[in-house]
């Protein structure tokens, strides 16, 4: 096998607004810490795969777009072969899609170039190397869907340690040929929501995670990919108040900083005590991309009109951004489908890379990767920024993330019956990719 790494830094030039902290009007005033874009680059018997992973909130689809077609048309890699994420760092640039009226074009363009830089070094500095797969339980986060008065709230984000959520922590280990740490990819379900100072641009704890792992091992390019981080929080932030109740709180650098020293410290322990096994290729690498088209329920006309009127004198945010489009390409010109962007990649006949858009809860994961049954399942998710990806548990129960669909642009939440349908996709990518 042939691998090769490379990162480039993508803090903007200048101050601009953020993704989703503080008052949307206002632009950062200084940076705490840079942010960048990550590559990991694998080829084995001539097929290359490989992940890329910007330290900003996510985007839309334009700029997976503009990447695949220019890693297949210079390096050689087909659709599907290259996993784009992002680490969901609220604290991160304004960046298009998500932040529909506060991204610009200026940090658009350097944000490309920045990439297109980052996958050619990784891909012009291939070496021998060997590739490691291994997980272990972590309790570094906590489900964040508490009950107020016995109902799931759409408005209230409480911690909740007896709701199930995702505590499956999946390392990918690349060593060079004297069997020294050369990448290691992380893949975990956990929020970064510690909103440390307002004003101030930042990784978050991803970003510092990465910047430990790689002081950990001399000549490491690090990745963190979110998975099915939709429905959690760092356990850090949740804190019981005077009534010895949980609650959310904002927490600062130093405690971002302690957290993700403690994973640097228990993945660099799993690492060292050879937690992660060689992968035998004895199939050759498959991948493949395609669109699954998830059905909604459209939420009636009044239910926009209503939010128009009372986002009408707000000076701007996501949410009066989002109605304000809304209303003016019109009610029916919503699409009634949410097109879920999916991939899968084959590394052995026991394991597979699974991704997708949006935002997925841990009842998502389960359902992919039933699709996968003895096999052992990476799900990466946040490759673009289409919606809270939810199953028919969470749209019964209701709460914040099914109901969160204005965020994101849609007409309404999805359907009941969406769990089979992940299930039912993955499988037929699955039996569909060749030598199965």
């Amino acid at each position: 096998m042939l691998f090769g790494t490379a990162k480039e830094i993508i803090t903007p030039i200048k101050p601009m607004r953020q993704a989703c902290i503080g008052e949307y009007t206002d632009k950062y005033l200084t940076v705490f810490d840079d942010i960048y874009v990550r590559a990991l680059i694998l080829e084995e018997s001539g097929i290359k795969t490989g992940f890329m992973t910007f330290d900003i909130l996510f985007h839309d689809r334009s700029l997976n777009d503009v990447l695949e077609a220019y890693a297949q048309s210079e390096h050689n890699i087909a659709p599907g072969g290259l996993v784009i994420t992002y680490t969901h760092a609220h604290t991160a640039p304004a960046a298009k899609g998500y932040n529909i009226g506060a991204y610009e074009e200026d940090y658009e363009k350097f944000l490309l170039e920045r990439a297109k830089i980052c996958l050619d070094r990784a891909i012009y500095a291939m070496t021998p190397g060997t590739l490691e797969w291994g997980s272990f339980d972590a309790d570094y986060n906590i489900s964040r869907r508490g009950k107020v008065n016995g109902k799931h709230s759409h408005d209230d984000l409480i911690p909740d340690p007896d709701y199930p959520c995702d505590k499956e922590f999946t390392v990918l280990c690349v060593r060079d040929g004297n069997h020294r740490v050369r990448s290691v990819l992380m893949n975990y379900s956990c929020h970064p929501v510690f909103y440390p100072e307002a004003r101030m641009l930042s990784g978050e704890f991803p970003a510092r995670l990465c910047h430990y792992i790689d002081t950990a091992y001399y000549g490491c390019v690090s990745l963190y990919c979110q998975s099915a981080c939709g429905d959690v929080r760092p356990l850090v932030t949740a804190i019981r108040n005077e009534k010895n109740e949980y609650e959310f709180a904002p927490q600062d650098f130093d405690v971002i900083n302690s957290f993700a020293a403690t994973i640097c410290r228990d993945v660099v322990a799993f690492v060292d005590s050879n937690g992660c096994k060689k992968l035998e290729f004895t199939l050759p690498w498959a991948y493949s991309a395609f669109i699954a088209e998830l059905p909604l329920e459209p939420a009636p006309l009044s239910y926009f009109e209503e939010q128009a009127a009372f986002y009408k004198d707000a000076q701007t945010g996501i949410m009066k951004d989002n109605i304000d489009h809304i209303m003016e390409i019109g009610y029916d010109a919503l699409p009634e489908t949410l097109p879920l962007h999916c991939q899968m990649i084959r590394l052995s006949p026991q394991h597979y890379i699974a991704a997708t858009g949006g935002e997925p809860c841990y009842g998502v994961k389960k359902a992919i990767t039933a699709a996968f049954p003895g096999c052992k399942v990476m799900l990466i998710g946040y490759t673009d920024d289409c919606a809270y990806l939810v199953d028919d548990v969470l749209l019964e129960e209701g709460g914040y993330e099914p109901c969160s669909y204005l965020e994101y642009r849609l007409k309404g939440p999805l359907k009941s019956g969406v769990t089979a349908q992940y299930t039912k996709c993955f499988a037929k990518a699955k039996a569909n990719l060749p030598n199965q």
